[in-house]
């Protein structure tokens, strides 16, 4: 402390502060390190700071909680080994107390401009709320929370200290941990009154639930509203006891459906689980009374419990009809409440249903007599249903199904005006080559009016386009339809007379040009250069299609910057939100150009030196740009509301916070260190808001983690706390900070530093921070597979040792570090593992990149939860998503065919892993999330390793059955009145299907022989590594139980437990004592030649064997691995198509004791004599 209070005097000389009193700084950091001491931490367990300050009492603390590695933790050495690789890796310096100081002067420099009334109240520690908003924004979150005690503020003006600034997370989280022990009310009203961007309800969220302990406010007097308990993670949710549920009116305030709507789908199925457990079924939709109250908490029950609701007479169907309208829920749990509609409600609802149903039932429902709407109002109605949306989510199998409907007629060449007409906007299911046979007289103007949408893609558009053309419609004095420039061919739109006048049509273009291809896109850069940096036309390129600059350099864009914001401030503020969402799709360099261009002007910099303002940098709202008080910002809640009002301001700015993405390694090193958090926090806004799949430049992360350490060394400083390795300065973290700083950016660090922390309790926040982070990052980053094996069983030990177990608290605080632990947890209980898949994991969460021993742990857990994979439902599917990359090829194989047909859709549009990533190490262009993932696992050996090779096997495998799922879809469509009806020939049908795949005159018993004579060639002489020893062996083990399963399933046998050779002794004494029916040999006997088949398709990959070593052609041997095998059915088994008869198979009736039949048998190896 005296070294550091000598640099402050001597800094302090050079300042010419009239009104500078010395020794004020020295009696600032006495102040603040006394305060920081005597404060407790925002941790889950509040203890003063001085519980573990100095660091000896933090490893102390570390052996008494018998942390785990504690004594390698705990040593130097080790400490010093950690902080020495991230020096050399990361490039880590040392910040010593001379650079430190220059951080701190950054913050005294903006005390001494404030007021001497000010700083004599802040010195007295006398600061009123005034006073208080007063201080700049990084000594608001500095200050210790002793500060924020005797303001005497509410809870409304602790929202105004936050709603000030939206996108300023930091201060959000900081407000939220003073509050922690404030009354209920008080914290209430701070909820009520926030103004919470959208984007962070989840982080505020994990404040309410594991800070404020929502879950035992047993005995409050005040109520919280939904919209503050509709934020609380899953695991505090199903925390609530019994009697603060029913203290804080959980059911009453359940009945709110508009606040029901904000809930995440996670969290629909957390509160109907947790209602349903503490008030019974009855209360959700046992009467008409509670479906009316609760009949919305629908969306978040299992299938299993909506089925009961048909033919259930208690209830009036209407009102299940009226709440599908009213409630958005996945489509699964409307297709069985539809089940459940009478024909007079199912009438009513179809449009708003349609898009939701299975394509069976929207068959059913158009074979239904009498309907009140003729197929032609279903048009015009599903028309402005479906073509009006911005984006277009109807599955394709339905849209099809409705088009069908309108097409009676497929001879396209002889099809007449009407009959076009008649199809409408449902032309987009025909493809070019169809439209093009349509007679070009039937596409005139008006016809264009009646069939385009911006649901049909470019080469449908060219056909269209050309189909005009020859139609001779389009002349000098027509206008073009504004959704038929997308196909406006390059050389047209170059032309000296394009069908379009850029002033005019420039708006309109600029649309349609998203679906340009890249000549066009060259042409329509060509046409705007001339004009570009005109106001009105630079207005409408940003608002519209920002990649028109793409081809500016970045001199040119700094020297026409002020063009640019002339442009914005044109457009107006009706428009400010859009652009500002639109400009982050200019490319970085141009955005970093517009930092660096603003950074050269008047006013940007803090002087002396080159330091960012961050009034500037942020758009701040100062005494020198007031709002226009006449402007209404339409969305008060954005995390760009602050700098909306900067906008209006008759000051106009260089709106420098609208390019905070494209900030380089040395914009982002300017930033005024005290202003960290405030800056990282609308960084990550913007790059976060980029999409789901949306990363940091890897520069840009590196960089901002050594901003983070440069505001550690200054919190060191400031608190008087020494630091001797990298270990002890990230346990100055905050919950707020890292909060801020997120997941993304932690894993710079690497996997052994984090887990050794010094301080317990920053390690577990910063652990769950990265086990919040998406799994995709964990790709993207410095991190390697050992360190994610490091954190995630680091934290895993933790949280068991807090929670004395495995729970369903701890899987959802590991959160998506859990498949990179241990078996520990497979102790969960299996209700536990299933809520944490449905009500914790988001789909983004889902898509998992593991190596085979921790794809075989997440196997165990979801059989564990979900149960065998041949009693899955639709709905089962779709909550495992893209983790359904784990399973085993029988493990896919056995699933019903129906509910993979039935979830289908689903699985297509949610899986990440055909997303394309950027930012992927030693890449320098993107690639596909599998081909990712392969990269990463294989470390320096790349998509070429063992691990790699065999994940993407795996996602090949669920791609595939995926693709099964939806030519299933198809054939319901173009196949329903030709498929077996349920228990009458079903099996003949595939005994007929398996006979014809005999003929394809291959020798499966010489093929099989070879296969096997090879495998023991090379056992005997070692030749077969211990992985191809494994292989084999679970080859062959998988295919003995699915022979003997399938075997006594013709036979209508249990097996019961019996092992292998108890069932071929069964088989035997059953053939000898003459019990098998005919069918039921030729089925045996097929399926002894399905065992031979699934032997040598699996033993060929695994052996390496090409066609020459089996003595087959490339045809021949590709018939093979093509061949289906078990696809005979057990008896009773439903059909795996559905039928016209029953729309949703799904009943007691047929569901139970089904296995399904093997609709992924292309990935299925086979054999017999095993």
């Amino acid at each position: 402390m005296v070294t550091v209070v000598l640099l402050f005097v001597t800094a302090a000389s050079a300042l010419s502060d009239e009104d500078f009193e010395p020794g004020q700084e020295v009696q600032i950091l006495k102040s603040l390190a006394s305060k920081f001491r005597t404060a407790e931490n925002d941790f889950t367990q509040a203890s003063p700071n001085s519980a573990y300050f100095p660091f000896v009492k933090s490893r102390k603390e570390n052996e008494r909680i018998k942390r785990l590695n504690s004594s390698t933790i705990n040593s130097d050495v080790y400490m010093k080994k950690i902080t020495e690789q991230l020096k050399t890796w990361r490039g880590f310096e040392e910040i010593d107390s001379a650079v430190a100081l220059t951080y701190a002067n950054l913050m005294f420099e903006t005390f001494y401009n404030l007021s001497p009334d000010l700083r004599t109240s802040f010195l007295q520690s006398s600061m009123s709320a005034d006073d208080l908003q007063k201080l700049p924004l990084s000594w608001q979150y500095l200050l210790p929370h002793q500060f924020y005690d005797d303001l005497g503020l509410d809870g409304a003006g602790f929202a105004e200290l936050v709603n000030s600034s939206p996108g300023n997370t930091a201060m959000l989280y900081k407000i939220a941990m003073v509050l922690r022990d404030e009354a209920v009310d008080m914290r209430d009203a701070f909820m009520n009154n926030l103004n919470l961007p959208d984007q962070y309800r989840e982080d505020m969220g994990y404040i309410l639930g594991y800070r404020w302990g929502i879950e035992s406010e047993a005995d409050s007097t005040y109520d919280y509203t939904m919209s503050t308990l509709l934020h609380l993670p899953s695991d505090v949710v199903m925390g609530i006891n019994n009697a603060t549920f029913d203290n804080l009116n959980i059911a009453d305030k359940l009945e709110d459906t508009s606040m029901w709507g904000l809930a995440s789908p996670q969290s629909k199925v957390a509160w109907f689980t947790k209602f349903e457990g503490r008030k019974g079924w009855r209360e959700v939709a046992g009467t008409p009374h509670h479906m009316v109250r609760h009949g919305h908490l629908l969306s978040g029950a299992p299938l299993e419990k909506l089925r009961e609701l048909k033919g259930n007479k208690e209830i009036e169907t209407s009102l299940l009809a009226e709440v599908l309208d009213n409630t958005e829920m996945n489509p699964l749990r409307v297709q069985e409440l539809w089940e459940a509609l009478a024909d007079v409600d199912r009438e009513k609802s179809f449009i708003a249903q349609a898009s939701n149903l299975d394509v069976s039932q929207i068959l059913s429902h158009y074979d239904t007599l009498n309907l009140v709407h003729t197929p032609h109002q279903h048009h015009v109605m599903l028309e402005n249903a479906w073509f009006a949306q911005d984006k277009f989510n109807v599955p394709w199998v339905n849209f099809l199904a409705i088009s069908f409907s309108y097409m009676n007629n497929e001879e396209f060449v002889s099809w007449t005006y009407k009959e076009l007409q008649d199809l409408g906007k449902f032309v987009s299911i025909l493809s070019p080559a169809e439209i093009d046979l349509i007679p070009a007289d039937d596409f005139n103007s008006t016809m264009l009016l009646t069939i385009l949408s911006s649901t049909l893609s470019l080469p449908q558009l060219n056909s269209i386009y050309l189909k005009y053309l020859d139609n001779n419609y389009l002349v000098a004095d027509a206008t073009l339809n504004p959704i038929l420039l997308s196909a406006l061919p390059s050389a047209t739109i170059l032309s000296a007379n394009p069908p379009f006048i850029w002033s005019q049509d420039k708006t309109n273009l600029l649309v349609a040009s998203a679906k340009y291809s890249p000549g066009q896109m060259h042409s329509l850069h060509e046409i705007s250069k001339p004009g570009h940096w005109a106001p009105c036309n630079l207005s409408a390129i940003l608002s519209t299609h920002p990649q028109c600059m793409s081809d500016v350099n970045p001199r040119e864009f700094r020297a026409k910057l002020d063009y640019v914001v002339s442009a914005i401030y044109t457009a107006g503020p009706e428009k400010f939100h859009v652009i500002a969402t639109k400009v982050q799709k200019l490319p970085r360099h141009l955005l970093m150009a517009w930092l660096e261009e603003a950074h050269t002007r008047p006013g940007s910099k803090r002087l002396p030196g080159e330091w960012w303002n961050s009034d500037v940098l942020l758009d701040r709202v100062t005494s020198t740009s007031i709002p226009d008080s006449g402007t209404i910002n339409p969305l008060p809640s954005h995390p760009l509301a602050a700098q909306f009002d900067r906008f209006t301001s008759a000051n106009r700015s260089m709106l420098p916070s609208l390019a905070l993405a494209g900030m380089s390694c040395h914009c982002i090193n300017l930033v005024e260190t005290p202003d960290t958090m405030e800056v990282l926090a609308l960084y990550r806004y913007h790059t976060e808001s980029q999409g789901e799949v949306a990363a940091m430049p890897s520069s840009a992360r590196r960089c901002w983690a050594k901003k983070v350490r440069q505001f550690l060394h200054l919190k060191a400083l400031l608190f008087n706390v020494t630091v001797n390795s990298e270990s002890e300065l990230l346990s100055l973290l905050t919950t707020s900070d890292i909060k801020t700083v997120g997941g993304e950016i932690f894993l710079t660090w690497g996997g052994p530093a984090l887990a050794s922390i010094t301080h317990p309790e920053v390690m577990h926040e910063v652990l769950m921070a990265v086990g919040h982070t998406r799994p995709h990052l964990y790709l993207r980053n410095g991190v390697t597979y050992t360190c994610m094996k490091i954190m995630a069983n680091a934290l895993l030990d933790t949280m068991m040792r807090e929670e004395g177990g495995i729970s369903f608290r701890v899987l959802t605080h590991v959160h998506n570090l859990v498949p990179y632990t241990d078996t520990r947890v497979l102790k969960a209980g299996p209700a536990d593992i299933r809520l944490y898949v449905s009500a914790v994991l988001s789909p983004t969460c889902k898509a998992v990149c593991l190596k085979k021993k921790e794809r075989e742990l997440v196997r165990q857990m979801i059989l564990q939860s979900y149960g065998p994979p041949s009693t899955w439902l639709p709905l089962d599917l779709v909550e495992l998503g893209d983790l359904l990359v784990v399973m085993a090829r029988s493990d896919l194989a056995a699933v019903n065919p129906t509910s993979l047909r039935m979830a289908s859709a689903q699985l297509a549009s949610s899986t990440l892993f055909s997303s394309s990533l950027t930012e992927i190490r030693s890449q320098s262009s993107p690639l596909l999330y599998h081909e990712a993932c392969g990269a990463w696992l294989g470390g320096k050996d790349g998509r070429q390793s063992d691990e790699a090779v065999a994940m993407f096997k795996q996602w090949k495998m669920l791609a595939n059955f995926i693709v099964v799922g939806n030519f299933l879809q198809v054939e319901v469509l173009l196949k329903k009145s030709d498929v077996p009806k349920p228990r009458s020939g079903a099996n003949e049908f595939r005994r007929k299907r398996q006979a014809q795949s005999l003929a394809d005159g291959i020798d499966y018993k010489s093929i099989y022989t070879i296969v096997m004579n090879d495998m023991k060639a090379k056992f005997d002489a070692k030749e077969l590594s211990d992985t191809q020893k494994m292989e084999a062996t679970r080859v062959i083990t998988e295919t003995q139980k699915m022979l003997g399963d399938s075997s006594f399933a013709v036979l209508g046998l249990e097996r019961e437990g019996k092992t292998q050779s108890e069932v071929l002794f069964v088989l035997a004494e059953y053939k000898e004592a003459g019990n098998m029916s005919e069918a039921q040999k030729v089925q045996v006997q097929m399926l002894a030649v399905d065992t031979q088949v699934r032997m040598i398709q699996e033993l060929v990959q695994v052996l390496n064997l090409s066609a020459d070593d089996l003595d087959l052609t490339e045809d021949e041997l590709g018939t093979i691995l093509a061949r289906h095998t078990f696809v005979l059915r057990s008896p009773g088994a439903v059909s795996s198509t559905i039928l016209t008869n029953r729309t949703l198979p799904f009943d007691e009736e047929t569901s139970e004791g089904t296995d399904g039949e093997s609709i992924t048998d292309e990935l299925l190896p086979n054999n017999s004599e095993v």
